[in-house]
């Protein structure tokens, strides 16, 4: 089976927050430790914490825990701003 990428990996733990399967953002990147090695969920994790950062001093990395339109939206950020690095 083939690894995930970081975008991948990302994207996969959107959706399991987003459909509820688990609490927060850091619980589905480790839900996701069979499909994407650690050096892959750290560099997503990285660039989570990176994207909240760059959000401004108001943004908690530790209030994206939960399953809310918060974590979602850190989520979104933080693949939009990866996919338009790419191009």
């Amino acid at each position: 089976m083939a690894k995930l990428t970081m975008l991948q990996a990302l994207c996969k733990a959107r959706d399991l927050v987003q459909d509820g399967v688990h609490d927060g953002i850091f619980e589905a990147l480790h839900a996701l430790k069979a499909e994407a090695g650690g050096p892959t969920r750290d560099c997503a994790c990285f660039a989570l914490m990176q994207t909240a950062g760059d959000a401004g001093a108001g943004t908690s990395i530790g209030s994206h825990g939960g399953p809310n339109a918060a974590a979602l939206a850190l989520l979104d950020a933080t693949i939009e701003r990866l996919t338009g690095a790419m191009h």
